[in-house]
């Protein structure tokens, strides 16, 4: 007896324990039914993965059971290329679901029927498709559980149903981008968050309920701020042309075109400033022209233009003459000659003293080698070599400073006074000697004058030049 009692109670525990395991593994299968049946029955360009053979809860797209596989809660299908109407009663009969997503397809038609059906309804997607018609007239079949819906970028038309105020529970609430017209209800949702109404064809006054909402979620409408809508305004139809928008949009552009005009203005004073600066810059450089008096004053003026000014003119110790570089530019000019290395200037300063000036060419030595070389010339002190006073570097310029002398030229003398031969081998032995006696180079390029046999220094007149 106690063996059949024990065979009994084995028996009712392996069926209990069947029957609590058995529905975790069963399908729901009137949703499963009704989901193939609106797959079935619509259009689609994506492929799903649902078939009567593998599991809804486990295995098939986009849907989502509760807890013991017993109902379908949630049904997310963004996106899948779904066309046409929502077939009559498919999604109707899943009357558990909480959350439907169909957002981003292209389904056409008026507002589904089949919706009406689910109560339990928490949160509703039907964004981007292609509804036409009129919104629901009566939301209180969802006043129990639903918080959003987002019925936006359709073309839903007609006015927005006051029955939304039943919904007591909603959070957000967006019909943007539709046809819809008329007056906004005074919807007092307490637990309403987030609202966007824009880019409709709604009139009238703003209630005061939705006035703590920004502006954006109203924009592209032609609505007013107010407490009330006056009885004697009549409503706008929705094809009226909306001044005020248009208003917007011309004060934008005039906006544009007058920064446009700015930043042009602007670049034409910037280009006029640098053009007048260049022309003031020029006018300054040609307010000091030379006084040539022959036909070389343009090449005197090319000097004065390529001056390096922190460069300066370099005085011998002894010489008692005082002026600076620009003094020397500004002098009058006459050219006395021009030889191998360079052209030769008379110069009269403003102060009354007479110099000649040695322009050098072609002289492509550092300053430093040039300073020493004209350390050597310049420390030459012979009663038959003129005096070297000064001297001048710069990259462009290199210039040699003499006394003038009046009493006629080298030139003048060899040729014009037919000196004896014999006095001019005499003069050119004592040059060649130097101060110390030794021989200078025959191709040295200092430049020196020759002197006559008179014991005096060599006359740099208006004819003379320094030998080249």
């Amino acid at each position: 007896m106690s063996k059949k009692v024990e065979f009994l109670f084995i028996f009712s525990a392996i069926i209990f324990f069947g029957a609590i395991s058995w529905p975790i593994d069963a399908d729901p299968v009137e949703d499963k039914q009704a989901l193939l049946d609106f797959l079935n029955n619509i259009r689609h360009s994506h492929r799903l993965n649902w078939n009567e053979n593998s599991t809804v809860c486990k295995n098939w797209t986009g849907v989502t059971c509760n807890g013991d596989n017993s109902r379908v809660i949630s049904l997310r299908l963004p996106g899948l290329g779904f066309g046409g109407s929502i077939p009559p009663n498919t999604l109707g009969r899943l009357s558990a679901i909480q959350i439907l997503s169909l957002r981003s397809n292209g389904i056409s038609g008026s507002f589904p029927s089949d919706l009406y059906k689910l109560e339990n309804l928490s949160k509703l997607y039907l964004e981007f498709n292609q509804f036409t018609g009129p919104l629901p007239l009566n939301f209180s079949v969802w006043k129990k559980n639903l918080t959003v819906i987002d019925l936006s970028n359709n073309s839903f038309n007609g006015s927005i149903p006051y029955s939304i105020s039943n919904l007591t529970h909603l959070t957000a609430l967006n019909l943007a981008n539709n046809s819809l017209s008329g007056e906004i209800p005074d919807i007092n949702i307490p637990s309403l968050q987030q609202l966007d109404l824009s880019n409709n064809n709604l009139t009238g006054t703003l209630p005061l309920s939705f006035q703590r909402f920004p502006s954006g979620a109203f924009s592209g409408n032609n609505l007013s701020t107010g407490n009330a809508v006056p009885p004697s305004l009549p409503v706008q139809p929705p094809n009226a042309p909306q001044p005020s928008k248009k208003k917007t949009k011309l004060s934008q552009t005039a906006i544009l075109g007058i920064v446009l005009g700015g930043c042009v203005l602007g670049f034409v004073l910037v280009a006029l400033m640098m053009v007048m600066c260049y022309s003031m810059k020029n006018n300054r450089q040609e307010e000091y022209p030379p006084q040539s008096q022959k036909k070389e004053e343009s090449s005197k003026k090319k000097i004065s233009d390529s001056q390096d000014k922190n460069n300066r003119l370099v005085f011998f110790e002894g010489c008692s003459l005082a002026f600076d570089l620009e003094d020397l530019l500004r002098a009058s000019a006459e050219v006395l000659g021009k030889g191998t290395f360079g052209t030769t200037y008379k110069a009269a300063l403003e102060d009354g003293s007479t110099v000649v000036v040695k322009r050098l060419k072609e002289v492509s030595i550092s300053k430093k080698e040039f300073e020493q070389q004209m350390e050597v010339v310049g420390n030459i002190r012979r009663e038959n070599v003129t005096a070297l006073r000064a001297f001048y570097h710069s990259k462009d310029e290199k210039l040699m400073v003499y006394d003038y002398f009046e009493q006629g030229s080298v030139s003048a003398m060899l040729h014009e006074q037919r000196p004896q031969m014999a006095d001019v081998v005499k003069m050119v032995e004592e040059i060649r000697r130097g101060d110390t006696g030794n021989p200078v180079s025959s191709d040295s390029n200092l430049e020196i004058s020759i002197a006559t046999q008179t014991p005096r220094p060599i006359e740099m007149g208006s004819s003379s030049v320094p030998p080249q």
